[in-house]
């Protein structure tokens, strides 16, 4: 698995999967085409934008495919360079949410070691496809759940208020995870 630049068929990929599952956004509304090219040149072909985007690709040996695939897109967020800071973001091909950890552990390298920054944040829902996932992430760098910060009715979705997981994942810690 690597991290690519993202083009704008893999952002308008990711769109169409993004728009297939709205229960785990935060922003529960279709994006359309449009929305999307605007999204794909303020925030990834800016430069100058507290945001990195990257693709997510697969070779052949990685899940016996035949070409390399791109299956996800990942993100650093609101980044506060005097901070030191970004909320991390994830959104996978359905078929290959399974990868999402190593998907994580390559954007939090990113994170940590090219960008510099301190500390990774992040939010998820519990009617997510992600929730476990994050969890489990988020565990291996805090002794014991009780350290987990569970927020209360986070997601309103078909009529149900969900709560969320918060968590952060310090350098430091990350680092002794390695």
């Amino acid at each position: 698995m690597q991290l690519k630049v993202l083009s704008y068929q893999d952002c308008e990929q990711a769109r169409l999967w993004r728009n297939d599952n709205l229960s785990m956004n935060r922003t529960p509304y279709l994006l359309t085409q449009e929305m999307q090219g605007r999204f794909y040149q303020e925030q990834i072909c800016n430069r100058l934008a507290n945001s990195r985007y990257w693709g997510i690709w697969i070779d052949k040996e990685d899940d016996s495919i035949a070409d390399p695939a791109y299956i996800g897109m990942g993100e650093i967020t609101n980044i506060s360079i005097e901070n030191r800071n970004g909320e991390i973001g994830l959104l996978m091909h359905p078929g290959y949410v399974y990868m999402a950890e190593q998907a994580i552990d390559l954007i939090l390298e990113q994170a940590f070691d090219y960008l510099n920054l301190e500390n990774i944040y992040g939010e998820c829902y519990a009617c997510s496809a992600y929730y476990d996932i994050w969890k489990s992430i988020a565990l291996r760098y805090y002794e014991d759940s009780d350290a987990l910060i569970f927020l209360q009715k986070r997601k309103y979705w078909q009529g149900k208020y969900y709560d969320s997981l918060y968590f952060n994942i310090g350098k430091g810690d990350w680092n002794k995870c390695r």
